[in-house]
């Protein structure tokens, strides 16, 4: 194995090629860290392996594959972590009253108990990290996202596990600060990653807002087009990572920054008209549609 080394390190979870992991992980060897990638499927990052970046197999939601994970970096390092970076995540888009609950449950276990048991198996590695350099302190990144402060429609359930995630983090923040561990908080805004495919959207001929479905595909088409690279997220994201700022936050990605002012200076509902026009509901004629249908539905029922 290799031996220890002083070169700072940095585990990234969720590097598949495509992803904003898989940038973070090249622009993180650019700045001269030693990075250990992760994706479920070593294949997925060939171009990582290329760059001299270690790669490994993870799977967040399986215990046996992070503990295997720990031990392998264990004896790569010597027993220490300086970066930890919970990148992994899934989405899965629906409506809320008619999303499918073991796709729900899925995305719960990738996104917030998969992130929970990383934090809690790597914490003790960034611990032995403390005493090794007194110029930094070991850092935890945990991604939530814009969407955790905003009620985008027909992804409810994504929006929840990153409020999760964003809760978690800010008070996992506080506990560890005795500890001599930073806890930064990134609010992702949109990138053009394969997180979200107008493809993957399928709400069914019988769902109560099929006449919104063509719009929540046209929103996602239009996201695609708009948002930033995942190699431009890198290099707006690495510096607040690496800087000797001790950041908290980092609100970064299309639309953040108008996400960030609105949250902290506008009223609750400030995002309503903005969400709604994307998916129709600024159309009367498709809204009264979406109640017929559910006036038809509760008749059916009732018989």
């Amino acid at each position: 194995m290799t031996p220890p080394t002083q070169k700072r390190s940095v585990l990234i979870t969720g590097c598949s090629e495509g992803g904003a992991g898989n940038a973070l992980a090249l622009e993180f060897a650019a700045q001269g860290l030693r990075v250990f990638a992760t994706a479920r499927f070593v294949e997925s990052m060939s171009n990582l392996s290329e760059s001299d970046i270690e790669t490994f197999a993870l799977d967040v939601t399986i215990p046996e594959s992070i503990l295997a994970l720990k031990d392998e970096i264990t004896k790569r390092t010597g027993g220490t972590l300086d970066i930890l970076y919970n990148n992994a995540g899934s989405m899965y888009e629906a409506p809320a009253i008619e999303a499918d609950p073991q796709k729900v449950r899925n995305m719960f276990d990738t996104n917030v108990f998969g992130l929970f048991d990383i934090v809690a198996t790597f914490t003790p590695l960034l611990i032995a990290a403390t005493t090794r350099n007194s110029s930094y302190k070991p850092t935890i990144v945990n991604v939530a996202s814009i969407l955790a402060r905003i009620p985008f429609p027909f992804a409810s359930a994504y929006n929840a596990t990153k409020a999760a995630v964003a809760a978690y983090s800010d008070t996992l923040r506080l506990e560890l600060d005795p500890l001599g561990i930073r806890v930064v908080t990134l609010f992702m805004g949109e990138v053009s990653t394969r997180l979200r495919s107008a493809e993957m959207i399928n709400f069914g001929p019988d769902s109560l807002y099929v006449d919104a479905e063509v719009k929540v595909k046209e929103r996602t088409e239009q996201s695609s087009r708009v948002s930033i690279t995942p190699a431009v997220l890198a290099k707006q994201v690495v510096p607040g990572v690496l800087g000797t700022k001790e950041v908290s936050y980092i609100w970064k990605g299309t639309n953040s920054f108008i996400a960030w002012l609105l949250n902290a200076i506008g009223p609750r509902k400030v995002f309503d008209s903005t969400v709604m026009g994307p998916v129709g509901f600024s159309d009367k004629a498709q809204v009264k549609r979406i109640f017929e249908r559910g006036q038809r539905m509760v008749a059916y029922l009732s018989q």
